[in-house]
């Protein structure tokens, strides 16, 4: 690249930089305010007192309420906390005051609690028009590449495969972070100077190989083939920025619009290449192409902070929700006719996007992000204990298990949740998973103790070890399962289970006189989640069936003692259930409103790129509607998937 092109693209880096980071910063303003909080939920008199109260006697160490590690905490657990912490003893509060700090902290306090439908099933408190404000995203590292590859796919479909072009998009720092405990989630809030620089030199590459594609070049669409000269001249310029820019930009522009974006790259003393290489890389670096802009549609009747999208927003929206990258040249064409916002033509497209590669990618994020199957704290087994599996890249194969099991659940064989929860299908085909599950050769149908994913070694194994851990175990359930906030244990916690002066007793035993003894701060939380893993102690911690437990000591066996799953909970549905076993567990927890409607949260967070507050309550109903089918026969997820599509607010946007 000579200077005058190096000195081009830097005027333009530096220029566009502020760009991409003021839309950072416009979504960090809106981040900046309660997530939990719905407009039509006013704050009363006590919960003002209670976030008072909060203020000056909790935030100094536990900081604001709204963002508060305590949240969910209550009275009799910052009674106890008063008492046994050094720190706070000289806290001094009445039943009353406790009473309203901990409204302040309760998921009410910001949204409203379920009410129950005509049907007697549990739904979102919602008013009708309400709608969730949305930040303006940016494409997440994976959606970026395939919003690349398809630009350069209209040139050579060979040039998404060059190594350098791999290299730079793999060190586009990453987006995957932990936002809630044991679940990473794409996040697309953020933009930074690092990620910025890794986007442009990502797209740089991507215009070298562009301008070397003389045959691409030639043929590019609506160009009339000006390309292929040896020097562009302005006009031919302007129709290359025109197509290009549409594509890249997910709209079409109109004559004077790419003649002003043309005008920004345009210098006559360019060499051919080099005028290629600065137009590609300015037009894939501005913000109309990094974020999903929805703001060309029309004010609704009666709003002014609605738009109702236009119909390429909308295919655009839908195209990277349910398949990870821009719409394709079908769902384009019913873009450009406005076929799109029909609502017949709506539901056919989502139907064939969902048939398509990506939306196989879509499930497997979205599934990842709501239970945190790919996500463990070590696979460090004694290798005499786990029979000299190796566990060298384990983790993955039982990761891609889980992947393969979702795809097949809910997209072939159209599954509801009550199927993700009991289904025994599997294509785990390393000798290893043959191992853990005890199956001697490739079967599609694993024993009915294995009913549903709760029961795979990547949901087994949070704990590794000689023994298992109900703890780990239930609290990923009470969490991810039925999205009730725990919140962090207190500093003074134990990392580990006390040694009792007994040597042989179960896990389970140790467990229950360790963390639910009355009066302790642990017995407040872990009588909530403990049983839900108890369920779950017929496997050990590699996830092998067992019906007893060996007690180590020191490493060495000493003994053993049969397991004991049975459960009694009133987390899966408010009221007292009891069962045996992970496959009644996992039956009661298909059947469970508190289950279905937690998974509606992590759909439409996983659609919004933020987590739904009780605005988003109204369209999550449509999807937890689609869900609770007949009363009697569930409906598909791939149903309830659609219905967010189908829905009003999908076709919005509130800013």
């Amino acid at each position: 690249m000579d200077k005058k092109t190096a000195s081009r693209l830097c005027a333009f880096f530096v220029v566009t930089l502020p760009l991409m980071l003021g839309f950072q910063n416009c979504s960090a303003l809106y981040m900046g305010e309660p997530q939990g909080r719905s407009e039509s939920v006013p704050l009363t008199e006590d919960l003002q007192l209670g976030q008072k109260l909060y203020t000056q006697n909790c935030a100094n160490c536990h900081g604001s309420v709204k963002s508060s590690a305590k949240r969910s905490r209550t009275a009799e657990q910052i009674s106890i906390a008063i008492k046994t912490e050094s720190q706070m003893r000289m806290i001094s509060l009445t039943q009353k005051e406790l009473d309203l700090i901990a409204q302040a902290l309760s998921p009410e306090a910001y949204n409203p609690p379920p009410v129950v439908n005509e049907d007697n099933r549990q739904v979102f408190a919602c008013t009708p028009g309400q709608m969730q404000k949305t930040p303006m995203v940016r494409l997440t590292n994976r959606e970026y590449r395939g919003a690349l590859f398809g630009l350069l796919d209209d040139f050579a479909t060979t040039l998404k495969t060059d190594a350098t072009l791999l290299e730079k998009i793999e060190a586009i720092p990453t987006d995957i972070a932990t936002e809630n405990r044991d679940t990473l989630k794409e996040q697309s809030l953020l933009m930074t100077a690092p990620i910025s620089n890794a986007l442009f030199e990502s797209a740089f590459r991507a215009s070298e190989l562009v301008a070397g594609a003389t045959t691409g070049l030639r043929n590019y669409p609506n160009t009339g083939q000006c390309l292929n000269a040896a020097t562009i001249t302005q006009s031919c310029h302007q129709q290359f920025v025109r197509e290009l820019g549409s594509r890249a930009f997910r709209r079409p522009l109109s004559v004077t619009e790419a003649n002003e974006v043309a005008a920004r790259f345009w210098d006559a003393g360019l060499a051919k290449s080099d005028l290629l290489k600065v137009t590609f890389t300015g037009l894939v670096t501005m913000p109309d192409s990094l974020y999903k802009v929805y703001d060309r549609g029309s004010a609704v009747v009666g709003s002014s902070t609605v738009l109702s999208l236009s119909a390429h927003e909308l295919a655009t929206k839908m195209a990277f929700f349910l398949t990870g990258a821009p719409p394709d040249s079908a769902l384009k064409a019913l873009a450009d006719n406005g076929q799109i916002l029909d609502e017949t033509v709506l539901d056919q497209q989502a139907d064939r996007l969902l048939s398509l590669p990506g939306a196989q990618d879509m499930v497997r994020r979205l599934f990842r992000e709501s239970y945190g199957y790919d996500v463990y704290d070590r696979l460090q087994y004694d290798s005499a204990y786990i029979g000299g599996v190796s566990t060298a890249g384990l983790d993955d194969v039982m990761t891609a298990e889980l992947d393969s099991y979702f795809v097949e659940v809910v997209l072939n064989r159209k599954g509801s949740f009550l199927d993700i929860m009991t289904s025994r299908y599997t294509n785990a085909t390393d000798g290893r998973m043959g191992v853990i599950y005890n199956v001697n050769a490739v079967t599609s149908t694993l024993p009915e103790e294995r009913s549903g994913f709760l029961s795979r070694a990547a949901m087994l194994t949070k704990r590794s070890g000689y023994t298992a851990s109900p703890i780990k175990r239930g609290l990923s359930i009470i969490e991810h399962v039925l999205c009730q906030d725990i919140g962090l244990p207190p500093p003074s916690a134990p990392t580990s289970l006390p040694v009792l002066t007994e040597d042989l007793i179960t896990t389970r035993y140790r467990t229950v006189h360790s963390t639910e003894a009355s009066g302790t701060t642990c017995m407040g939380c872990h009588s909530r989640f403990n049983n839900l893993g108890y369920a779950f102690e017929s496997f050990d911690s590699f996830g092998r069936y067992r019906t007893s437990e060996t007690v180590y000591k020191n490493s060495q066996a000493i003994g053993s003692l049969p397991v004991d799953t049975s459960f009694t909970t009133s987390e899966i549905t408010g009221k007292s259930v009891s069962g045996n076993g992970a496959r009644q567990m996992s039956e009661q927890l298909g059947m469970s409103d508190r289950a279905l409607m937690c998974f509606t949260k992590h759909l439409k967070r996983f659609e919004a790129r933020i987590p739904a507050d009780a605005n988003a309550n109204c369209q999550m109903n449509r999807s937890l509607a689609s869900m609770y089918g007949d009363n009697t026969t569930q409906g598909s997820v791939v149903g309830a998937i659609k219905a967010l599509v189908l829905s009003p607010e999908f076709r919005r946007w509130k800013y």
